[in-house]
């Protein structure tokens, strides 16, 4: 086989024996890729320290269709974002995003726009400031349910098709992936969505990180509730970890 070289991310990493490691990349041009990296383990040669999970960089490996292993041939880093380690919260983002894209991703398919959300989703939460990483946390998280092709719906109502007016109070619907407006809310169930929130829910999608995102644990509920039913087939353990970790909010 010949050897082909893709960019990629490092999403996850296992022990395997004494000196080998399976990893878990995701790369631009065949999607998911489990890799054997055999005696990777302690080595300080060229490559061996650069396999840090998050990392970006060039991936070599003999690809053989259909095996779930691939054996790598070299990695070269090229953005390593060691900062995501020594921030908690910083991490687990990062891990959120990481464990979306492991629950979803296509093996060996790539997926147009999904590589692109997941490394400016890594680059944001590795730069951004302190106080706002709650709010590049969600972005990435959002980004990346986008690049799947499961945006929400924040106007026009999701039953009726009226448009939603500013300062409106609606309701979200989840099986439906939007927002209903305040005449179809009656009898919905799921959380109230004012203007604010769903402006803030609209910076989010876009990447908007210039102001922090007020009541994050009430997003991270709704994002959580809106992956449950459209990407994820279970509940992610990285956002339970992400919402013991955000700020406690007021009732206000």
């Amino acid at each position: 086989m010949a050897p082909v070289t893709t960019r990629a991310v490092l999403l996850r990493a296992y022990p395997y024996g004494e000196t080998s490691r399976v990893l878990r990349f995701y790369t631009d041009r065949h999607g998911l890729l489990g890799v054997m990296a055999r005696g990777i383990r302690g080595r300080s040669a060229k490559g061996g320290t650069t396999l840090a999970t998050f990392a970006s960089g060039d991936l070599t490996v003999y690809l053989k269709p259909q095996r779930d292993l691939q054996t790598m041939k070299d990695f070269v880093c090229t953005r390593l974002r060691g900062g995501l380690g020594s921030d908690v919260l910083r991490f687990a983002g990062a891990s959120m995003v990481a464990e979306l894209v492991l629950s979803h991703a296509d093996h060996e398919e790539a997926h147009p726009g999904l590589f692109d959300a997941l490394e400016e989703a890594l680059d944001a939460l590795a730069d951004v400031a302190a106080d706002l990483v709650p709010t590049a946390c969600l972005a990435g998280a959002w980004r990346v349910v986008d690049a799947f092709g499961y945006a929400p719906q924040l106007d026009p109502c999701v039953r009726c098709g009226r448009s939603i007016g500013p300062e409106e109070m609606g309701r979200f619907d989840f099986a439906a992936g939007g927002v209903r407006c305040a005449d179809c809310a009656e009898g919905s169930t799921g959380p109230r969505v004012g203007a604010g929130a769903r402006a803030q829910l609209r910076d989010l999608l876009s990447g908007d990180l210039s102001e922090p995102i007020t009541f994050p644990r009430r997003h991270l509920g709704l994002l959580q509730d809106f992956v449950t039913y459209h990407v994820a087939s279970k509940p992610l353990r990285s956002l339970a970890l992400l919402g013991s970790l955000l700020p406690a909010e007021d009732d206000a």
